[in-house]
């Protein structure tokens, strides 16, 4: 008798030793799957991805004919931002935008160049957040290509017109050739168009790096 109970409580704490390395490798491999799905969904929902396209509107107007680099505009969000079914950005916020590269048209057919990026989220007076996007369409001077053809167009045909009046096909080769060079040089000779947009205007913008937005409070 004087064995039993010693041996009855060796099996027992034997038991006890098994089912605590079970509960313990069950719990370390439920921690382990939460991780990695954590992990592959992102780590919160208050972080917008790379690649986030928010919808905004004009503030100021901006001109490649008076701005320059590290001149400053507003834009503001026009349609507000979710992210796993959670508003991010509200419509109304701003942001700020900075030029990057600013030119003006020049003679020659040189159209201006305005480039500019958005550097800061306001959410409201308190929440301003730092951020990296662009715009999704490069912004660019209104096309001058109809003008060029009519004027070199036209001009050719003038050209051949009076080279036919001296009745050989030699004369109005030549005429047509001269026609079209005065309106290559009259086409080309112009000045570009300036890169504007306008108050009001809407666009999209995409942000380039991941943004951390502040938890909200409930």
């Amino acid at each position: 008798m004087s064995f039993e109970r010693p041996r009855r409580w060796r099996i027992r704490l034997v038991r006890s030793i098994i089912f605590s390395t079970k509960v313990f490798a069950v719990t370390t491999l439920i921690f382990l799957n939460f991780s990695s799905l954590s992990a592959q969904s992102g780590s919160s929902i208050y972080e917008l991805p790379a690649g986030t396209r928010i919808k905004v509107r004009m503030d100021t107007e901006i001109n490649s004919k008076v701005n320059r680099v590290n001149d400053t505009f507003i834009v503001r969000v026009i349609e507000p931002v979710f992210n796993r079914g959670v508003e991010m950005i509200p419509r109304g916020a701003l942001i700020d935008g900075r030029i990057l590269r600013g030119s003006a048209a020049a003679y020659g057919g040189y159209d201006g160049v305005l480039e500019v990026d958005l550097v800061r989220l306001r959410l409201n007076r308190k929440d301003v957040i730092e951020i990296d996007a662009s715009p999704v369409k490069r912004f660019e001077a209104p096309s001058r290509t109809l003008f060029k053809v009519a004027t070199i167009g036209g001009l050719t045909a003038v050209g051949a017109l009076f080279g036919s009046a001296v009745n050989s096909r030699s004369g109005m080769m030549v005429g047509a050739g001269i026609g079209g060079a005065s309106g290559s040089v009259i086409a080309f000779g112009r000045k570009g168009s300036d890169v504007k947009v306008k108050t009001n205007e809407e666009f999209e913008i995409v942000l380039k790096k991941e943004a951390v937005l502040p938890v909200k409070e409930f």
